[in-house]
């Protein structure tokens, strides 16, 4: 049942592609980029705040806010992109222009802000830099092929960062491995640096916790999700998406670390629970506690306790393909997920929802389901 009306055209969407979306680090707003510029939007409920407009020249095509302060990373984007695809620009909303700025020899890839860092994601390369006026270069690493900049920043809390962890996550120079950085300034006068083997193939999407503890990976074949401890390398959690290969486009750890979001194309959205005392909650196959038999290593695999396949209702409106749309995930609570879909330019919210059953022999079971509470459309995205 759609519970939020749809933003119209008048408030100056139509005719815009969105180019990029994503979240700030506690998930409570999203910023958007487009032909004309960015806007910042309170996540839940959707309310705009923020809207930047450049004109014809004014494409934005990647945006990371800095908690809800009044600095942003703006990469250009586009057909006819505001800054040049090499450059991040610091953006000073109250000031409305840029503060700093940050020149590369490829195009920018990903962008990443603390209250003490600025990370830069190139194909080959991590820049990490201080958040300073002039940026101070503070250290560089090396990475296989990384054309979709994939990479994640534990977000922390705003006012701690200068003492806890920061850590970051990339591929390493190794298919299917990643490097572990802390980025803080404890962590990098202890240069300490680690090594995961988390897949044989490439890395597609990783996702830190809050705390940066636990780091969160899939691969190219996107069957299966692994969790390790950033602290000492340990595979904590093993989980199955599916049987099918899938692209996994977005993974978010819920806000206390307790759940982890899953999307992939294959439009399912799929929610495991991490922590030892939900584990039973996570759906398993009927053979796995058999004794006496020997089983492939798919009747052992610990399923999502709770997914829904994501359809297009509004497909015939958009004349968007679903199947080619990749969205990104955010949660507003422990129990809400927010999804903001780029090319059919659309704001959706699902809520999971606990159910009792009654088994036939009188017991009475916990199930869980996922079910869209409400949408919002930027406006008509795809003229």
């Amino acid at each position: 049942m759609n519970t939020r009306k749809e933003i119209n055209d008048a408030e100056g969407f139509a005719g815009s592609k969105l180019l990029c979306a994503s979240f700030n680090q506690d998930q409570s707003c999203f910023a958007v980029g487009y032909e004309n510029g960015f806007r910042v939007y309170n996540a839940d409920p959707m309310d705009i705040k923020v809207k930047r407009e450049f004109g014809s020249n004014g494409g934005i095509g990647l945006t990371r806010m800095l908690y809800r302060t009044n600095y942003l990373a703006l990469i250009g984007g586009g057909k006819n992109p505001r800054f040049p695809l090499n450059k991040v620009i610091i953006w000073d909303d109250l000031k409305t222009k840029d503060a700093l700025n940050l020149n590369f020899y490829s195009p920018v890839l990903n962008v990443y802000l603390s209250r003490t860092r600025i990370v830069v994601v190139l194909n080959n390369k991590i820049y990490i830099h201080g958040f300073s006026s002039p940026p101070k270069s503070i250290a560089q690493y090396e990475t296989f092929d990384n054309p979709l900049g994939i990479s994640s920043l534990s977000p922390g809390t705003y006012q701690d960062q200068a003492t806890n962890l920061q850590i970051l996550a990339f591929p390493a120079r190794v298919v299917g491995q990643i490097q572990i950085v802390d980025i803080s300034s404890s962590g990098q006068e202890r240069n300490l640096v680690s090594i995961i083997k988390a897949h044989k193939s490439k890395i597609r999407c990783l996702a830190l916790n809050k705390s940066g503890t636990m780091l969160a990976s899939a691969s190219e074949t996107g069957t299966i999700i692994r969790i390790h401890s950033t602290q000492n390398c340990s595979l904590l959690y093993e989980f199955r998406r599916g049987l099918d290969r899938a692209e996994i486009y977005s993974m978010e750890f819920s806000q206390n670390g307790s759940k982890l979001a899953v999307l992939s194309d294959k439009q399912t959205l799929h929610v495991f629970n991490i922590t030892n005392n939900q584990q039973q909650s996570n759906k398993h196959h009927i053979l796995k506690n058999l004794p006496g038999i020997v089983r492939p290593a798919y009747f052992n695999s610990t399923w999502s306790f709770c997914s829904i396949h994501l359809k297009n209702e509004e497909s015939n409106d958009t004349g968007s393909d679903s199947n080619d749309d990749r969205g990104v995930l955010g949660w507003s609570s422990e129990s809400s997920i927010i999804i903001l879909w780029k090319l059919r330019g659309k704001w959706e919210k699902y809520v999971i929802i606990e159910n009792e059953e009654i088994t036939s022999d009188g017991n009475h079971i916990k199930k869980f389901e996922l079910v869209r509470e409400g949408w919002r459309s930027f406006g008509d995205l795809n003229e």
